[in-house]
């Protein structure tokens, strides 16, 4: 029985190919007219803007000016209240990292959508700050930063010790 060697280095599928090469053609299909960028912002959306807001944002579609494949409005569910607000200051910065993405100004603004059926991945950082300590806790920081002499000193570094703190029941309640 003769043996082929594969001497280009380069892998062989034996007739499968990559997933992402299936998924976008038909993803493409089911947008229609919407194009790539479509596809690209459902498909890539934690690439674009950063695993932190693809945790609690969703694209859903974007709406182009008829003719046009540019400037177009994104219209993106967040959960509620303090996440839209959160999404509203960060817009520019939304829209720069779409644009930077692909090379071209594709998005020129965003319509933010609450939904309150939609659950983040993860809380917003402003309610992870918000979740209290037990009073323990809150005592054995407070003692720690008892020697401190400055007052506004002092304040930082209990509000730093509650962080840490905060931060390290996040991580381990995943």
């Amino acid at each position: 029985m003769n043996k082929v060697v594969n001497i280009s280095g380069e892998r062989e599928n034996n007739g499968l190919s990559p997933l992402g090469g299936t998924l976008r053609p038909m993803a493409q299909k089911l947008l229609g007219k919407k194009g790539f960028v479509t596809a690209d912002i459902l498909t890539g959306w934690d690439r674009i803007v950063g695993k932190e807001l693809a945790e609690y944002t969703f694209p859903q579609r974007i709406d182009f000016p008829r003719g046009e494949k540019n400037n177009g409005i994104l219209h993106l569910c967040v959960p509620g209240g303090a996440f839209a607000l959160e999404i509203k200051h960060r817009e520019k910065y939304i829209i720069d990292k779409i644009n930077t993405y692909f090379g071209y100004n594709a998005v020129s603004g965003l319509r933010i959508m609450q939904n309150l059926t939609f659950t983040p991945k993860k809380e917003s950082p402003a309610a992870q700050k918000e979740k209290k300590l037990p009073p323990e806790t809150e005592k054995h920081i407070e003692n720690l930063a008892a020697s401190i002499d400055n007052p506004k000193l002092k304040n930082i570094i209990i509000k730093l010790g509650r962080d840490i703190y905060k931060q390290h029941l996040n991580e381990t309640e995943k």
